[in-house]
């Protein structure tokens, strides 16, 4: 009898993972020959009982594994194929989604993909008898996703990236470069990066059509920009390795992502106090310091709306909105009064001259401006990330 692995990776699934697993087991009835073990990776922050359903139909059924580990689907995944291989000595191991979106017949045809002598099976929304059953915008999203990935990083002919049905041999799992593979960041992104190292690794790879549905119960943890923030600095930095510069790019890109979405909020609100900035010299004949004041106030309103329900939105703090918008603009009085002795010293040991660029003249107040914008920046995010959206268990 072959022995077929499954993995299920958990995060309060109290709600799916007793039908999830029925289902996948039943699938049994439809691969004579095989018998199917299901591993549950159940991540160490699930606390809605998920732990416990499980524990109840491993006394009815010994090919139920469970096993907690550290935060992360790719964590789930991994380490959830490593017991298997240390325990079950599997002849395929496959993986699922524990949500009830992908319809488990899939794993029938992913092992029969793996039996024609192929080394990866793909399960597919995007190839023929493959269906997406998901919102207009969510099909968008993982269209959008799919296509950049294979552009940047291909192969062009794998048209499914960012979902986990899969099965592959145990010879190409452990060829797979670990070490490179993002799979301990909480992110998603361990998907299409296990695909671009499995084919680096020599996969023999074929997609197999699946039907894709919203989830049964619960609701989606994927956070659409965190997504697409990780798709774009990995396919960058997957591009950069292919050139021979392993700087770790993705890695540093995901410690930075607060200061990143941080700094992209900074740049709109640069625009906003640049623009009113102008209007009040131009328009209304304001000093340069003095207009400076009040665009940058304007800014500070702008900033704080993008901060609090973009930049900082999952943070857990002790403060409501109403305390947070009069701490920011506490903090960015610091900053405001920064950017204004900047100005005023520039403007008094420079004047309102002029300086030709290109055979256009600029005015010397455009260079007081974007002088600020250094050292403000650095104190409006060291001063809101320790105070302002502080975390409440710092």
């Amino acid at each position: 009898m072959k022995i077929i692995s499954v993995v299920l990776p958990t995060y309060n699934e109290k709600a799916n993972i007793e039908n999830t697993i029925n289902h996948v087991l039943e699938q049994e009835k439809n691969l004579p020959g095989y018998e199917i073990n299901i591993i549950v990776a159940d991540d160490v922050r699930t606390s809605d009982g998920t732990e416990e359903i499980v524990r109840r139909l491993q006394k009815k059924n010994k090919r139920i594994h469970f096993i907690k580990v550290d935060p992360g689907l790719g964590v789930g995944l991994i380490e959830g194929h490593q017991y298997a291989c240390k325990y079950l000595h599997p002849d395929i191991l496959a993986q699922l989604d524990a949500d009830g979106q992908v319809v488990p017949d899939v794993l029938v045809r992913l092992v029969k993909v793996i039996e024609e002598g192929y080394s990866l099976a793909i399960g597919s929304r995007f190839v023929s008898g493959g269906r997406n059953q998901l919102s207009f915008v969510r099909k968008l999203f993982t269209k959008g996703a799919s296509t950049f990935f294979r552009l940047m990083v291909g192969p062009w002919d794998i048209k499914e990236v960012t979902n986990s049905a899969r099965a592959f041999t145990p010879q190409l799992f452990k060829k797979i470069n670990l070490e490179r593979l993002p799979w301990k960041e909480t992110t998603f992104i361990v998907q299409p990066a296990f695909l671009h190292e499995a084919v680096l690794a020599g996969a023999k790879y074929k997609e197999v059509p699946l039907v894709f549905k919203n989830r049964l119960e619960g609701y989606s943890k994927n956070k659409v920009f965190n997504y697409t923030y990780d798709v774009v600095t990995y396919c960058l930095d997957a591009g950069l390795s292919s050139l021979g510069i392993n700087i770790g790019f993705f890695r540093l890109t995901r410690r930075a992502k607060t200061i990143v979405k941080f700094g992209l909020v900074g740049f709109a609100g640069t625009g906003v106090d640049f623009i009113f900035y102008k209007i009040f010299i131009n328009n209304f004949g304001f000093p340069p310091a003095t207009a400076k004041g009040f665009s940058t106030e304007i800014a500070i309103i702008n900033n704080f709306i993008l901060n609090n329900y973009w930049t900082f939105r999952y943070r857990k703090t002790k403060t409501n909105i109403w305390q947070k918008l009069g701490i920011f603009n506490l903090v960015s009085l610091g900053g405001l009064f920064i950017g204004v002795l900047i100005v005023k010293y520039l403007h008094l040991i420079y004047g309102d001259g002029f300086i030709n660029l290109f055979g256009r003249p600029v005015a010397f107040n455009n260079f007081y401006f974007f002088a600020t914008i250094p050292p403000v920046m650095l104190w409006n995010f060291t001063m809101n990330h320790l105070i302002t959206w502080r975390h409440e268990k710092d």
